[in-house]
């Protein structure tokens, strides 16, 4: 009987150990925002400058406190997506030049805690 007791125990803390860690994993999904993916993507080399910056965070971003910044370019104000409300997006005012340009962001999630990252990517010289 003592060890049918040892292994129900086992089996116990196996499974509390199991939920504990999921909801963890959940809990860290619904509580920080963070970039999935951006267009142009980090480090990428373009033939011509993009028309557009498109950030696809994990969650619905705040729109008011939202920004996104470039070096050397002029963008237009941030938008959200009407398709996906997970991305913003703001227009390239004017062609970018040849180089490497960095994109700065900086917005939160429902519960107020801002975020905020960078990527750089590269426009090519047309030939």
């Amino acid at each position: 009987m003592r060890m049918q007791n040892k292994f129900l125990l086992m089996f116990v803390v196996a499974i509390l150990g199991t939920l504990f860690f999921v909801n963890l994993v959940t809990a860290e999904k619904i509580l920080h925002l963070k970039l999935d993916s951006s267009i142009p993507k980090a480090d990428e080399t373009l033939k011509a400058s993009p028309k557009k910056i498109v950030l696809e965070f994990s969650q619905r971003p705040e729109l008011p406190i939202a920004k996104i910044d470039i070096q050397d370019g002029k963008l237009g104000k941030v938008m959200r997506s009407e398709e996906d409300e997970t991305i913003l997006w703001a227009a390239i005012e004017e062609s970018l030049p040849a180089g490497k340009h960095t994109v700065k962001w900086v917005t939160s999630s429902s519960d107020g805690h801002p975020v905020r990252g960078e990527f750089s990517f590269a426009v090519s010289v047309r030939r």
